[in-house]
């Protein structure tokens, strides 16, 4: 399997990059936000990758991070996800944007990606919110549990007193910017749950 390719950019569109190694050149497609990454053509680039092998067809796909693939891979995962429509996600959000969306069970940020409907949305939120707690690589992204201890507090007491967490986490997100102190933040959260 190929993991990375480190090389000379020799064309880099939209959808695609083409690296030269060692005299190979590899034809990778990418996201729009790899493609915003890449550096100018005849220059140094080093993308993570993904070999994708099919009945009739062998692609290598192209990353800016380890984290954005680790994220394709958990999105091809889920029911109605191809490559194609991943690659569209990664393109279409940012990598914390995402995150953020699928954590937050956001239907509404998610069906704004090209391709993504309600149902998929749902799918992408209810099969990936959970695995994405302990996903190696991306913590420290969208105020995961484990990089920001207020946050976690006031989510796990909102939970404990009942409250569902997809009712929670946009509350909790609000409170964010300010972060008041803990009691302050969950007599705040209790305001807004019970409206």
């Amino acid at each position: 399997m190929i993991g990375r390719l480190r090389g000379e950019l020799i064309q880099k569109l939209p959808n695609l990059a083409l690296v030269e190694c060692g005299g190979v050149g590899y034809a990778a497609a990418i996201s729009l936000s790899t493609y915003g990454l890449l550096p100018e053509v005849g220059a140094q680039v080093l993308l993570h990758t993904e070999l994708l092998v099919r009945e009739n067809e062998i692609a290598l796909l192209g990353f800016s991070s380890a984290q954005e693939r680790e994220l394709y891979r958990l999105l091809v995962k889920v029911d109605g996800v191809g490559p194609k429509l991943a690659l569209a996600a990664l393109g279409a959000l940012n990598l914390e944007d995402l995150v953020r969306a699928i954590r937050g069970r956001d239907v509404k940020t998610l069906t704004r990606i090209p391709g993504v409907g309600k149902k998929t949305a749902e799918k992408m939120c209810f099969e990936l919110s959970e695995k994405m707690g302990g996903l190696s690589g991306l913590d420290g992204l969208a105020g995961t549990a484990s990089g920001d201890p207020w946050e976690e507090s006031l989510r796990s007491a909102m939970t404990n007193l009942g409250f569902k967490e997809d009712a929670v986490l946009p509350v909790v997100a609000d409170l964010r910017a300010s972060k008041p102190p803990l009691a302050e933040a969950i007599r705040l959260a209790l305001k807004a749950l019970q409206r």
